[in-house]
């Protein structure tokens, strides 16, 4: 593994990467059909109500698409951002995506070294891997 990279940081960052997509919808329709029930976090007593909530955690997906979008505009060469493209955005299995990318079976370690720089960079602009 690269620096630091581990299993839950490839984790998380594999699920946000799979979220993407549906992010980007939720975004452009942001505002249909929320209501304004309050409810209650009884863990932290804190009262919010359902558009808090939303807006909220529209705040935080935002931040997580620009963060996405400038990895893969900026820091991804064009390997890294196939691979992230099929097997994230399009859910590609991974025997397709090494198809794609001209990698045989016998070299899927190339795969593996091809997604880890990837979630790498990720993994630093979204937060869960900390430059020391």
């Amino acid at each position: 593994m690269l620096e630091g990279l581990t299993e839950d940081i490839i984790s998380k960052v594999e699920n946000d990467l799979k979220k993407y997509p549906d992010w980007i919808l939720r975004i452009e329709t942001v505002g249909l059909g929320i209501t304004s029930n309050a409810f209650k976090d009884y863990k932290s007593y804190d009262f919010k109500s359902l558009v808090e909530s939303c807006t909220e955690y529209d705040d935080l997906t935002k931040r997580k698409i620009v963060a996405i979008e400038s990895v893969l505009d900026r820091r991804l060469n064009e390997k890294r951002k196939k691979l992230v493209e099929l097997r994230y955005f399009q859910q590609e299995p991974r025997y397709r995506v090494m198809k794609e990318l001209g990698i045989s079976p016998e070299r899927k370690k190339e795969y593996y070294r091809i997604r880890d720089f990837a979630i790498l960079s990720f993994a630093r602009v979204l937060g869960y891997l900390k430059d020391e």
